[in-house]
């Protein structure tokens, strides 16, 4: 393959991330002002002004994560396969690298909650934010135990099914 082909397709799948990262912080509603969130959202502001809104942020950043996966399995494996596989198997992978992001997050932020340093950092900060507003949900129903918390197993267990679950979809697919 051409190593230009290469680095378009890096490039998109990137960008792709990128926007995967801001489409969690929309999600969960994380601290707008922590300098790592606004440096994404001020990349974000002019290419929502271009861009038709749909019905909520969250769903139109998929949307662009999604286009942006498509293209770079597009640069990649366009002559192999059909666009419409290659569209399935760009919103699984969009699905999974999110949820593999908040996985990691929530392991972070439990290993944060141990050592307990000093919150001086944003991406430490970010972390925990992004592991404290996933496990929220949980917390209603399964409270601490003695001290222990034990929503983020539960979370965890979620997680690895839901895994489980897109991989099965995206192995049949292709």
């Amino acid at each position: 393959m051409n190593s230009n082909v290469e680095i378009v397709g890096l490039i998109l799948s990137l960008l792709n991330y990128c926007f995967v990262f801001l489409m969690i912080f929309n999600l969960l509603k994380v601290n707008y002002f922590n300098p790592i969130v606004s440096t994404f959202v001020k990349i974000y502001k002019p290419i929502s002004k271009i861009l038709p809104t749909l019905i909520n942020p969250v769903i139109n950043i998929f949307v662009i994560a999604v286009g942006l996966k498509l293209l770079s399995l597009i640069v990649y494996f366009g002559s192999q396969y059909e666009t419409i596989t290659l569209l399935g198997v760009a919103i699984i992978q969009t699905l999974m690298v999110t949820v593999r992001i908040i996985f990691f997050a929530v392991i972070g932020g439990v290993i944060l909650s141990w050592v307990s340093p000093e919150k001086s950092n944003a991406f430490l900060e970010l972390v925990v934010e992004i592991s404290y507003k996933s496990l929220e949900p949980i917390r209603k129903y399964i409270p601490s135990a003695g001290g222990l918390d034990f929503s983020p197993l539960f979370v965890l267990i979620l997680i690895n099914l839901i895994e489980n679950f897109l991989s099965d979809i995206l192995r049949s697919i292709v």
